[in-house]
């Protein structure tokens, strides 16, 4: 008579706050920022919600490490030595490449004060622009207008549907990129023209 053999249980993977963090953004990008709790993101990974706490004392905490690690991607994605306006269109086309790859760096973005990382890469541009001859305060209004366009233009187009029947829509989508690159080219041509007007 044959013995039966046990069969051997996966082994489970150990909880740690890049796994977390990791099951969070998979789960915002799919799902939007509004389905993303303690308590579902528990139920994602096998675990009770309050392991999560032992990791991240609250779903703010969870967030500020998202934000940190976005912008851990987009310091290594930016070329150090280049014009001012290459150097910044590079930038918010790593942005934006980013809001496009994941939906949650948006919502992120835009409900979670700034980080380490951000600061840091705030630091940089208002820097380079200050260098290239921009006022502190030119320098600062440029980014944030850049900025704003960005993660602005990814909320209208990846976060949120266009109502069905518009034409506007309708056009844009068609080449959702040449419609980015338009606006971030126009952009930058003002900034040019107006450092050349104030030189």
């Amino acid at each position: 008579m044959k013995k039966a053999v046990a069969t051997q249980k996966p082994k489970r993977q150990p909880l740690s706050p890049e796994r977390i963090m990791h099951t969070a953004i998979e789960m915002m990008d799919k799902e939007g920022f509004a389905a993303l709790s303690m308590r579902k993101l528990a139920g994602k990974l096998h675990v009770e919600a309050m392991s999560l706490y032992d990791h991240f004392p609250s779903k703010e905490a969870l967030l500020l490490a998202m934000r940190s690690h976005f912008y851990q991607q987009l310091n290594t994605a930016i070329p150090s030595k280049a014009a001012w306006h290459d150097f910044m269109a590079a930038n918010m086309n790593a942005l934006y490449q980013l809001g496009v790859r994941h939906p949650s760096f948006v919502a992120v973005h835009l409900h979670v004060l700034s980080v380490p990382e951000s600061r840091q890469r705030g630091d940089i541009d208002l820097a380079v622009l200050t260098n290239a001859g921009f006022s502190e305060r030119d320098a600062a209004s440029a980014i944030v207008t850049l900025v704003s366009y960005v993660i602005g233009f990814l909320h209208r187009m990846v976060l949120t549907s266009q109502p069905s029947g518009s034409r506007i829509g309708e056009i844009v989508r068609k080449d959702q990129e040449a419609t980015f690159q338009f606006g971030l080219n126009a952009i930058l041509v003002g900034l040019k023209s107006d450092l050349r007007g104030k030189s």
